[in-house]
C-alpha cells in the first residue's frame, strides 16, 4: 500500500528550509532551487506544492505568523490565568523576545523579510502583519487596567500599546545583534511595566 503523504506537514518542511536559508543568508539567497537544495528534495516537488517563489514566500511568512503564536501562547495563557492585567501584558512583550536557538532564527527569519519591506518601502498585502495584533491585544488589556486604577487615568492607553509594540520590537533586534540578552531585555520590559502600572 503507498505511503499516504501529508501535503500540509510537507509544506511545512519546505518552509522549514526556507527559514534555514533566509536566516543564514536573507530572503535574496531564497530561490526554488535552493530551497529543494535545502529541503534535500527536487525542485520539482517544491513547485508542485509552489508554483512560484512569492507564493513560496507568503506561506512560509503565514508560518512564522503561527509559530510565533504558538510560542508566545503558552505563557500568554498561563498569564491569562492569573487575572492581572500587568501580568498578561508582560507576558505578550517577553514572548516575543528571541530566547533560544529555534527562536532566534525564526526572529532572524522575519527580520530576513522586514527589511525586503523596507527596500520595497511597504509590506507586501499578502502578509498577515503581526504589530497590530500586539497593538490591539495590548490596548485592550491596557484599558482593563486603567479602570481598575492600576494605570494612571490621563495616560492614553492607544499610545501606550504603540510604545510597548515598538518596544518590544526594538528590543527584538537588540537581542539579534547581542547588544541585549534575553534577561536583560526582560528587566527593560519589567522596568518600563513599573512605571507605567502605579497602582
Amino acid at each position: 500500500m503507498p505511503k499516504r503523504v501529508d501535503h500540509q506537514e510537507r509544506r511545512r518542511e519546505i518552509a522549514e528550509a526556507l527559514f534555514r536559508i533566509a536566516a543564514a543568508r536573507g530572503l535574496q539567497a531564497v530561490t526554488l532551487r535552493a530551497v529543494a537544495a535545502e529541503a534535500g528534495i527536487s525542485m520539482n516537488l517544491v513547485q508542485y506544492y509552489f508554483a512560484t517563489k512569492e507564493e513560496m514566500l507568503t506561506f512560509a511568512w503565514r508560518r512564522i505568523v503561527e509559530l510565533t503564536g504558538e510560542i508566545a501562547g503558552k505563557g500568554i495563557i498561563e498569564a491569562m490565568a492569573t487575572g492581572d492585567e500587568r501580568t498578561i501584558v508582560r507576558a505578550y512583550l517577553t514572548g516575543v523576545l528571541p530566547d533560544g536557538e529555534r527562536r532566534r532564527m525564526l526572529a532572524a527569519v522575519q527580520i530576513a523579510y522586514f527589511a525586503v519591506d523596507v527596500t520595497r518601502g511597504s509590506q507586501d498585502p499578502d502578509q498577515e502583519p503581526l504589530l497590530p495584533h500586539l497593538i490591539r491585544a495590548l490596548t485592550e488589556l491596557l484599558r482593563k487596567a486603567q479602570t481598575k486604577g492600576d494605570i494612571p487615568a490621563h495616560l492614553d492607553p492607544s499610545l501606550e500599546a504603540d510604545a510597548l509594540a515598538t518596544m518590544s520590537a526594538g528590543l527584538v533586534t537588540a537581542i539579534m545583534v547581542d547588544t541585549y540578552t534575553t534577561e536583560r531585555a526582560a528587566e527593560i520590559v519589567d522596568y518600563r511595566l513599573g512605571q507605567l502600572f502605579t497602582a
